[in-house]
C-alpha cells in the first residue's frame, strides 16, 4: 500500500472515529482541539512577529489619512495617504485612529504587530465558536485546516490589513446571530448587538456587506418582515452615529468616498480577472456583467438552494416571514447553526465569485469558510484536499 493510500486510510479512520463519539464526547473533543489550536496559533503568531519581516503595504497610507482626522480635517476629498485618498467608511478612520495613537503615530511597528496577533486569535476564537454552534453537522477535524494558512498569518501580523479588523467584526455578528436565531422567540437584544457588529463590520470596509443578503435571508426566515426592518433600521442608525461627524460638515463628500460603488480598481492589483486583459477589465459593460451575474446567483440560492436547507420551498419561506413566529401553530422550523452558517457562508461566497476586483489580501474574506463549505459541499474528500491545495497554492 502506497503511502497516499496509508493516509487517506487513517484520514477515514479517524473521521469514523469522530463521527461515532457520543455527543458529549464531541464537545470535549471539538472544546480540546479548538483550545490546543488556539495556543498553537498565539505562539506561532508571536514567533513570526519576531522572526520574520515586517511588509509595509498600506500601513504607512492608513496612518497618513488618520493623522488628517486627528488634526481636524472632516472633508474625505482631503484625506489621502502615499497609496491614494481614503476610499474606507468612518469606522475605518476611528479604529485606526486608536492605533495611531497607540503607537505614536503609526511608528511602533512591532507594537501594532502584537495588536493584530491578538486580533488574528480572536478572530480564530470566534469562528472555532461559531462552527462549535454548528457541530451537529461538522466534525472537530474542521477546525485544523483553519490553522494551515501562510497566507493568512501573512496578511495579520505581516501587513496589519483593515480586511482583518472588518472580518473580525464579522464573525462576532455572525456568531451573535447563531445565538439569536436558535430558538423561538429569541430576545430582541441578540439580534441587536448582532446588527451593531454587522453595521461595525461595513463602517471598516464595505466588503462584509456581501454577507448581508445571506444575513437578511436568516433575518426574515427567523422574526419575518418586522425582524428584517428592525435589523436594517439598526445598522444605519449605527452608520449614521459613526459617519456623523463627517456628514455633519461634508455629506456628499463623505458618501461618494466612503460609499462610491462606481470607483475603478487598478489592473495592475487583481488577482481574479487579470486573465481578461486590461481593456476588458475596465470595461463598464464587464462590471454591468458582474453585477447581474451577482444578483442571478443571490436569486437562484435563495429560490432553490437556501429553503432546502430547512425543508421548505422559496413559497413558503416567503409566506413565513407574515406569520409570527412565535406563534403555537407555526409550522415553520426554527433556523437552525448549521442553515445560518451555510446561508451567509454561501451568500458572502458567490459575492466574492463575481467582485469586480479581487487582491491578494481579500483571502481573509473567505478564508475562514472554506473549510465549512467544503465539508457541506458533499464532494469527495480527495476533491475537497484538491480544492483546499489550489487556494493555498495563492500562499
Amino acid at each position: 500500500m502506497s503511502l497516499l493510500q496509508h493516509a487517506k486510510a487513517a484520514l477515514q479512520q479517524a473521521a469514523r472515529e469522530v463521527s461515532q463519539l457520543q455527543p458529549q464526547s464531541q464537545r470535549r473533543v471539538f472544546v480540546a482541539l479548538a483550545v490546543l489550536l488556539l495556543c498553537f496559533e498565539t505562539l506561532l503568531s508571536l514567533a513570526i512577529v519576531q522572526r520574520v519581516a515586517y511588509t509595509e503595504i498600506d500601513w504607512r497610507a492608513y496612518m497618513q489619512q488618520v493623522e488628517g482626522v486627528a488634526s481636524g480635517e472632516r472633508n474625505y476629498l482631503s484625506l489621502r495617504g502615499d497609496t491614494g485618498p481614503l476610499v474606507y467608511p468612518a469606522g475605518f478612520v476611528w479604529t485606526y485612529q486608536l492605533l495611531w495613537a497607540a503607537t505614536s503615530g503609526g511608528a511602533d511597528i512591532r507594537l501594532a504587530q502584537h495588536v493584530f496577533v491578538a486580533i488574528y486569535v480572536a478572530t480564530q476564537a470566534v469562528v472555532f465558536a461559531a462552527y462549535y454552534r454548528a457541530r451537529d453537522c461538522v466534525s472537530p477535524s474542521v477546525l485544523v485546516p483553519l490553522v494551515l494558512s501562510r497566507r493568512l498569518h501573512s496578511i495579520y501580523v505581516l501587513r496589519l490589513f483593515n480586511d482583518t479588523m472588518a472580518m473580525l467584526f464579522a464573525y462576532l455578528a455572525i456568531y451573535t446571530m447563531l445565538g439569536a436565531c436558535g430558538t423561538r422567540g429569541a430576545s430582541k437584544r441578540r439580534w441587536l448587538v448582532s446588527s451593531v457588529l454587522w453595521s461595525l463590520g461595513v463602517s471598516v470596509k464595505m466588503n462584509v456587506q456581501l454577507m448581508l443578503p445571506g444575513a437578511a435571508y436568516i433575518w426574515w426566515r427567523s422574526g419575518g418582515v418586522a425582524l428584517v426592518l428592525m435589523q436594517l433600521t439598526a445598522i444605519a442608525a449605527v452608520q449614521i452615529a459613526i459617519a456623523l461627524p463627517f456628514l455633519a460638515k461634508f455629506p456628499k463628500e463623505y458618501l461618494a468616498r466612503a460609499f462610491d460603488f462606481g470607483r475603478q480598481f487598478n489592473f495592475e492589483w487583481t488577482v481574479n480577472w487579470r486573465f481578461l486583459g486590461e481593456d476588458a477589465f475596465l470595461s463598464p459593460q464587464w462590471s454591468l456583467f458582474l453585477l447581474v451575474a451577482h444578483l442571478a446567483l443571490l436569486a437562484a440560492l435563495a429560490l432553490f438552494v437556501w429553503p432546502r436547507l430547512s425543508q421548505s420551498t422559496a413559497w413558503g419561506v416567503i409566506k413565513s416571514g407574515f406569520v409570527s413566529k412565535t406563534a403555537p401553530n407555526s409550522s415553520t422550523p426554527p433556523v437552525t447553526s448549521s442553515e445560518a452558517l451555510a446561508v451567509v457562508f454561501t451568500a458572502n461566497f458567490v459575492g466574492i465569485v463575481c467582485a469586480r476586483s479581487l487582491h491578494y489580501q481579500f483571502y481573509a474574506w473567505y478564508a475562514h469558510m472554506l473549510p465549512l463549505l467544503l465539508h457541506l459541499s458533499r464532494i469527495p474528500f480527495l476533491a475537497q484536499l484538491a480544492v483546499w491545495c489550489t487556494t493555498r497554492s495563492l500562499d
